[in-house]
């Protein structure tokens, strides 16, 4: 049986973040775990396949493959397409991939992923072009649907499964999680434009090596914070893959493609210290030599001076930690978060005396939250350049479906759930048009307030540790990529000068 993956192209504007060339890990699994002899598979990442072609859809901007490359790569005896859908901003453009695949492949069975549907499942199988959803862990759901597939019927017995049974919508709720994640094979990325990520150089975080690529090495998390659809998708459960089978990864990576640099994109990979521990060991046994970083985010609390020392040790060069917030109210009475703002503090203190970048994440325009909460983060942004925090990013609070905040949200009839919800989340990050989602900070007010803050820490760095904004302003010019920000300012100065999408054909293509 013929099977295509599709990964869809990235909204994208020219005042946007940018949000990362990355391979698609979810379909490269779905790929891994299907019986080579028995299926052909094809996966069609747009933009990693196009990532300096941007063109115009309706009112927005895409990047990548546009729809008629999309269909045009499928290959003709293809019987049943998958396409993933992580994020809700680009559910229209994924639908709209779906309805264009059905119209003119009426008889291709159609399947969506990803954390969207699993959380929005009604919403998307309204989508008459759409056959199945597979929710959450989808590696073993697919693989059992594929195989009823073929014999015509059967998949109402499926874990994980959403379907139409006389004309009415059916969902097997998630279940049954797969207890060792080291029993699946590693990702396929032989089916993935590797050559073209590495050309990017537009990772999640930053690339300090030009041969890079992403990792996951557990799933889940076990914390309830209300801004996330984490808990919902996978059931507040974190499992982690052994560390002996995570460097068996690295080594695959190191031997096929040359790799020298991870980023792992786990939820939270620090959740078990004594995990980090092995596993930066087991590097260490390995005599493996690589450099990595967590690109997604840490618990500030489970960064003890053990365990960074053994990170260090083992290769780390960056440590994200994800603080939110520097209002203690807004920590517990409306994002949930359990964190004492003395460990994000801490964890500072102890990077700034080691080499190690270390970088701290806020939001802003959550709801209840007062102007006077904001000034406590930029408040704490401050405090951590004086430490000597490398770079602290603020972003604006997007509610996700699936979350306890949007849930409040829709009680409360602030946000009506639909297309023309999907179209305001579009595009993702930019860089000036955002959305306050608090009774007491306007949509203005929240862009100046995300600017004064990057200023006064800035300003704060630039004082008390000018070199250090000096070495980033060379990074810049000269390309180099030490910390995300740098990353970004370094995109956007190739934007300015019309040269960030410039493509140097392969003599082999």
């Amino acid at each position: 049986m013929q099977v295509t993956l599709i990964s869809p192209p990235q909204n994208f504007s020219k005042t946007q973040e940018t949000a990362g060339v990355v391979p698609p890990l979810g379909l490269s699994y779905l790929a891994a775990v299907l019986d080579r002899d028995k299926y052909d598979i094809r996966i069609i990442d747009a933009v990693g396949e196009k990532y300096w072609q941007v063109y115009q859809w309706r009112e927005f901007g895409l990047r990548g493959l546009n729809f008629e490359e999309i269909v045009d790569a499928i290959p003709p005896k293809t019987r049943v397409v998958g396409i993933s859908n992580l994020y809700t901003f680009a559910f229209m453009v994924a639908s709209e991939i779906a309805r264009i695949v059905k119209e003119k492949y009426p008889d291709i069975t159609i399947v969506f992923g990803g954390a969207h549907p699993t959380v929005m499942t009604k919403q998307t199988m309204k989508r008459p072009e759409i056959d199945f959803v597979v929710l959450s862990e989808g590696e073993y759901t697919f693989r059992d649907l594929l195989a009823v597939i073929e014999r015509g019927s059967g998949w109402e017995d499926i874990d994980g499964l959403a379907y139409r049974k006389d004309g009415e919508i059916v969902i097997n709720h998630k279940k049954n999680f797969i207890k060792d994640l080291d029993e699946i094979p590693f990702p396929r990325r032989d089916l993935l434009p590797m050559k073209n990520y590495f050309e990017a150089k537009e990772p999640h975080g930053s690339a300090n090596r030009e041969l890079w690529t992403t990792m996951i090495a557990t799933r889940g998390c076990p914390y309830d914070c209300t801004f996330c659809n984490t808990p919902q998708i996978w059931q507040r459960r974190w499992r982690p893959r052994s560390p002996g089978n995570v460097v068996d990864e690295i080594e695959e990576l190191q031997r096929d493609f040359g790799v020298e640099e991870i980023h792992f994109e786990d939820e939270s990979l620090t959740t078990d210290p004594k995990w980090v521990v092995e596993f930066s060991k087991e590097l260490k046994r390995r005599n493996i030599n690589i450099i990595w970083q967590t690109s997604n985010g840490v618990r500030a609390e489970s960064i003890s001076e053990e365990t960074l020392d053994l990170m260090i040790e083992a290769g780390c060069t960056q440590v994200t930690v994800a603080a939110e917030s520097g209002s203690p109210r807004i920590l517990k009475d409306v994002i949930n978060k359990r964190l004492d703002l003395a460990d994000v503090l801490g964890a500072v203190k102890l990077a700034r005396k080691r080499k190690v970048f270390i970088a701290c994440y806020f939001m802003l325009g959550l709801p209840d939250e007062y102007i006077s909460d904001v000034f406590r983060s930029i408040w704490l942004a401050v405090r951590l350049a004086a430490y000597g925090t490398d770079e602290v990013v603020f972003s604006v609070f997007s509610p996700l479906p699936g979350s306890k905040l949007i849930n409040r949200l829709i009680d409360e009839g602030k946000v009506r759930v639909g297309d023309e919800f999907f179209d305001g989340l579009t595009p993702h990050g930019d860089l000036f048009a955002s959305k306050s989602y608090s009774d007491h900070i306007s949509d203005k007010q929240v862009v100046i307030l995300k600017y004064f803050g990057y200023a006064a820490f800035y300003l704060t760095k630039l004082v008390l540790h000018p070199f250090k904004v000096l070495r980033s302003v060379r990074n810049v010019l000269t390309g180099v990529q030490e910390i995300k920000t740098e990353r970004a300012l370094r995109t956007w100065l190739m934007r300015f000068l019309r040269k960030e999408h410039i493509h140097v054909e392969d003599d082999a293509s």
